[in-house]
């Protein structure tokens, strides 16, 4: 008997027999325990076995299955009997005339109710779909439909084979009309391809009986034909008639037969029936559900007996675990379970030093008590631990803050299902886009161009993969250098890097230089022959022109043409050699303002009926820049005869001069940057990927060579500045293109005020 101040704690003895409780268990009461568990497993094991053979293939066990469940019941109802009377015993014990403590009564209860309340659920609605008879869902109506379909399915494809064998014997008279041809392999193959159009078929092809292929030609849609088996072409040298086949996968039929004329070759036609509608795989699915609705049939009433005998011992047998369960724990869980839950209170405000008093003899309560104690050291050596560690991490983390903050690569964290998890400044910076608008995302939905390499290193056996990558972002097409590698620091920390660098520049160099190259030698190249075509023209206008009586007005036309394109392939030589030689910056030191005036009113006298406007926002500051002024002047002048070259274009289309021509230039300072926006309502940017008219060579206009922005980008870049192509704010027709230089010295812009006025319009 266990004993504890203040009360004791009955057991299975003394509950069963009324006698004062002892440390051992009587002999014949072992004995009735391990033949009740014996029993017990082997109706475990018949329910099992019988439920499987029930729902076996095989036919001859499906039929066993009910004499033994049968069998099994007997036993399930003997294991009954045995555990009510001992239930009975403990509940009241007839000895002492008393009830059992309440604790028993309780765990008895609760657990067979929680045994037999979903087993009577599953019962009644079990017993409720059986006996409104569900065979009704798949009676006669769905047989006959069934049956219906099948006949109408098939008589369709019967079809289908009929009009493909008179597919295929035309194919056969084509042959035997064109055997002369046939030598020829190629033509023949050709003309074959022709002829196919004209029949009801998606392929055909000539083979022997090895399986090689003379000829084969197939619609551009169709797939190609398969090679029939040996056992296809020996039925067809049998019947001597048309083989057909299908494949239930795609829809497709086959025709196979000999040609005539043709030693050893059959002829073989493929076509699709309803492409992807699945209508051959349809028939199969109806000839299978044809064959369970009879099996069905068949098993019902076997299925009837055999469920309701594996339900009813199934729900039984759960009913004796759960009481005999309950039975159990009620002996081993009383009073020590109060203690326990006053120190648990204590430790969870806070007092890690609060412990179960275990003296006693308490058996496994005493273990758990034993437990408990043994956890409550160890939490209070771990938070020890935890804040320990904590403190290291912290140190860690603000290093790794630190350092992720002053490299220049961009760093992106990713867990381990691909959602950003880190972001430093760099990846903000390359990206231009803010950490928190997209940490928490999943990679592919913020940064789709990313997601590939995430997915190739993911896919990759060492968990890291490298790619080129170009992204449009708001600074404009960026060409990164990526990098995707795997990190795991423990069983529950594991996730992905992404590393990126800017390689803009080093590829706009790299292209640059192979396209300066490429101008060079054009320019080489058309240069020379161009001064004696020149020369020759004119020379040949100068004296024959007076000598020649028929058609002057031709002789003469045709030289000034000749006279005209030369003019105009040398200015276009003259667009190559400039690009190809152009200078390297000399950088000095100009008022950026006193520059665009400059230009803007160059441009104004160029284009008289283009009204030039200059908004200043930088507050009459000076805004100096360290730049080459002759070559800054010449972008800012391509970007104004581009413009205005735009707005021409626009007026001639419409046919009208409203409105009126308008370029607006806008100057601010944003940190230690210079940004000039420049606007116009032309016709707008004639490219949707706007950003390869930065591409040398890349225009839209007949005479244009597309060298244009190309240089100004360029001149842009050797000024460590940037060019971006955007579409209007306002929504209006229009482009808008924003250069953007480094300041001088940032601080005078604050400090040095502008002793000039500013030209609020140039027209």
């Amino acid at each position: 008997m266990q004993q504890k101040r203040g009360g004791s704690i009955p057991s299975d003895a003394e509950l069963d027999t009324g006698r004062p409780s002892s440390r051992s268990v009587s002999t014949p009461q072992l004995i009735q325990s391990a033949v009740f568990g014996v029993f017990f497993i082997a109706a475990v094991f018949l329910t099992v076995l019988g439920t499987l053979y029930a729902f076996s293939n095989n036919e001859a066990r499906s039929e066993q299955a009910y004499p033994i469940l049968l069998f099994n019941l007997g036993i399930v109802l003997l294991l009954g009997v045995y555990l009510a009377r001992r239930v009975w015993l403990i509940l009241y014990g007839k000895t002492f005339k008393r009830s059992a403590p309440l604790l028993h009564r309780r765990f008895v209860v609760i657990f067979s109710l929680a045994a037999l309340t979903p087993a009577i659920l599953v019962g009644s609605f079990s017993t409720s779909l059986i006996s409104k008879n569900i065979n009704d869902l798949f009676g006669e109506n769905v047989r006959s439909t069934l049956d219906t379909a099948e006949v109408f399915l098939n008589e369709y494809v019967s079809e289908k084979f009929r009009e493909l064998g008179i597919e295929l014997q035309k194919a056969e008279l084509f042959f035997e009309t064109n055997r002369a041809a046939f030598e020829n392999r190629i033509s023949f193959t050709a003309f074959l391809q022709r002829y196919i159009r004209t029949l009801d078929a998606d392929a055909l092809m000539v083979i022997d009986r090895e399986g090689r292929v003379y000829t084969r030609v197939w619609r551009t849609s169709a797939q190609e034909v398969e090679i029939p088996s040996n056992i296809i072409l020996n039925y067809v040298d049998q019947q001597d008639s048309i083989a057909f086949l299908k494949k239930d996968e795609n829809d497709y039929l086959m025709a196979v037969s000999q040609l005539d004329g043709y030693e050893g070759l059959y002829l073989v036609a493929g076509r699709f029936v309803a492409p992807n509608r699945g209508v051959l795989s349809s028939i199969s699915g109806i000839d299978q559900a044809s064959s369970a609705l009879s099996k069905y049939d068949t098993d019902q009433e076997r299925f009837r007996k055999t469920f309701f005998l594996t339900f009813i011992e199934t729900a039984l047998l759960i009913l004796y675990a759960a009481i005999s369960l309950g039975v159990l724990l009620a002996n081993r869980i009383i009073q020590p379970l109060g203690h326990m839950v006053e120190t648990a209170e204590k430790i969870r405000a806070g007092n890690l030093k609060a412990r179960v008093n275990v003296k006693g003899d308490w058996g496994e309560i005493s273990d758990l008590g034993s437990a408990f104690n043994r956890m409550t050291r160890q939490l209070s050596s771990q938070r020890q631990d935890l804040v320990r560690e904590h403190g290291l991490s912290e140190r860690r983390r603000q290093f790794s803050e630190a350092v992720l903050t002053g490299v220049r690569a961009g760093v992106i964290g990713l867990s381990e299902e691909g959602r950003i998890t880190l972001m430093n400044a760099s990846a903000e910076r390359l990206l231009g886009r803010a950490s928190k608008e997209i940490l928490g995302f999943h990679i592919g939905e913020v940064l789709p161009e990313f997601a590939i390499a995430f997915n190739s290193a993911r896919e990759n056996v060492v968990g890291r993969t490298e790619d080129q990558i170009t992204l449009e972002t708001e600074l404009g097409v960026r060409n990164f250098d990526l990098r995707v590698s795997s990190y795991e620091a423990g069983e529950n920390d594991a996730g992905w890097v992404l590393t990126f660098d800017d390689m803009t520049r080093l590829v706009a160099a790299q292209r640059y230089s192979a396209w300066r190259e490429v101008a060079r030698r054009i320019a080489h190249e058309i240069k020379n022959p161009l001064t004696p075509i020149l020369l020759s023209a004119e020379r040949l206008k100068r004296k024959y022109s007076k000598d020649i009586k028929k058609d002057p007005e031709i002789f003469e036309n045709c030289t000034d043409t000749i006279i005209r394109q030369v003019g105009s392939l040398e200015q276009m030589v003259n667009e190559f050699s400039s690009f190809a030689r152009m200078p390297e910056p000399e950088f000095e030191t100009h008022d950026f303002r006193t520059l665009i005036e400059r230009v803007l009113f160059a441009q104004g006298v160029a284009f008289p009926d283009v009204k030039f406007e200059l908004k200043d926002l930088t507050n009459g500051k000076e805004i100096l820049v360290s730049c080459d002024e002759r070559l800054i002047s010449q972008a800012l002048t391509n970007v104004y005869k581009n413009a205005s070259e735009s707005i021409s274009e626009r007026v001639d289309e419409t046919g009208m001069d409203f409105p009126d021509g308008l370029i607006k230039t806008q100057l601010s300072v944003s940190g230690e940057s210079l940004i000039i926006g420049i606007t116009d309502n032309g016709k707008g940017w004639p490219m949707p990927d706007r950003h390869r008219l930065l591409e040398p060579y890349v225009t839209t206009r007949d005479t244009g060579t597309g060298l244009g922005l190309a240089i100004v980008k360029r001149i842009a870049e050797d000024h460590n500045g940037h060019l971006q192509l955007s579409e209007r704010d306002d929504g209006n027709i229009g482009a808008h293109l924003e250069f953007t230089f480094p300041l001088t010295d940032a601080e005078s812009q604050e400090a040095k005020p502008s002793k000039r006025k500013t030209k609020a319009s140039i027209k």
